[in-house]
């Protein structure tokens, strides 16, 4: 393969699954992961490694704009992609794969890279408190904000899990969505889909209610469950041959989605759009389940 950068500058394909890479541990799942889903979707992968040349090169605040740090920059970069794109090739001779090798912030170049793509795949880091911010190549901004459906793979993560697609339902429209790309992805794979709904604190009948088998727990746990039901007769009528399972917990939403999602194929959430977290990923809900999972999450965007 070229070490020329201008043979990575590829556009986005129509329709790419879009892999994040950055030369890091991460990548080796990132690329496991989009590949094998580019390949199942019947997909292009394009492999994206954003360089920022105006980040401060050391703790003194040098900019990287010497000649000579600048080409090793560049160096280093093509190394990563055409690694990336030899990893991809080697699993999947047929796949068609792509590189681009953009400057900037990572976070805009990414999600130019997304636009026109059917997803982002990006990696998770869940091993500090800033790592679980940043998530790795990018940050918060880039699963809000993303046109396409966005993937976070931690490094740990195997490229198939014990078989289901998780997803968590709340009842609003942007878990429908989700629940619609569950079914999606389940009957790409030939998998099957559980939906998770959660309840914390409720009031029955002026009662709060803390006592499980209770009178007022079961009818709190039926209206939830069929709240959920009705989300899964609406959106199921397109992949009627998928298993749906459909579970209702008691507990805070993320600490009981990472629990049931552990060992899953992948973890489906949905977000309101471009503009931040609604219902079940409110705030803190949303960084505790995309930092923790152990396993791959989707964020779906109500556009």
């Amino acid at each position: 393969m070229s070490t020329d950068a201008s043979d990575h500058d590829s556009p986005t394909p129509a329709r790419a699954v879009v892999a994040a890479v950055d030369g890091s541990h991460r990548d080796p799942a990132v690329i496991d992961w989009a590949a094998a889903e580019a390949r199942v979707a019947s997909a292009p992968l394009h492999l994206v490694h954003a360089v920022d040349l105006g980040t401060p090169l050391s703790a003194y605040g040098e900019l990287l704009t010497s000649p000579d740090i600048v080409d090793k920059v560049e160096q280093e970069s093509v190394r990563v992609v055409t690694a990336a794109k030899e990893r991809a090739v080697t699993e999947n001779p047929d796949l068609a794969v792509t590189t681009a090798l953009p400057t900037g912030a990572p976070a805009g170049a990414l999600l130019n890279a997304a636009d026109g793509a059917s997803l982002l795949v990006v990696g998770s880091a869940r091993k500090s408190r800033a790592e679980r911010i940043v998530l790795g190549t990018t940050s918060l901004s880039v699963v809000a904000h993303a046109p396409c459906p966005v993937i976070l793979v931690p490094d740990d993560a195997e490229v198939t899990g014990d078989g289901r697609v998780v997803v968590g339902v709340d009842g609003s429209t942007h878990s429908r969505l989700a629940f619609e790309y569950a079914l999606e992805a389940a009957a790409l794979r030939g998998k099957k889909v559980t939906t998770v709904t959660t309840w914390n604190v409720e009031v029955e009948n002026g009662v709060v209610v803390t006592e499980p088998g209770s009178a007022e727990w079961e009818s709190v746990d039926s209206r939830y469950r069929q709240m959920a039901n009705r989300t899964v007769a609406a959106g199921r009528d397109a992949h009627p041959q998928i298993e749906v399972t459909v579970e209702v917990h008691h507990g805070r939403a993320a600490d009981v989605l990472v629990e049931v999602a552990h060992g899953a194929d992948l973890l489906v959430v949905g977000s309101r759009g471009r503009g931040g977290f609604r219902g079940m990923l409110l705030g803190s809900v949303s960084q505790r389940v995309l930092g923790r999972a152990a396993c791959p999450v989707g964020v779906i965007h109500q556009q």
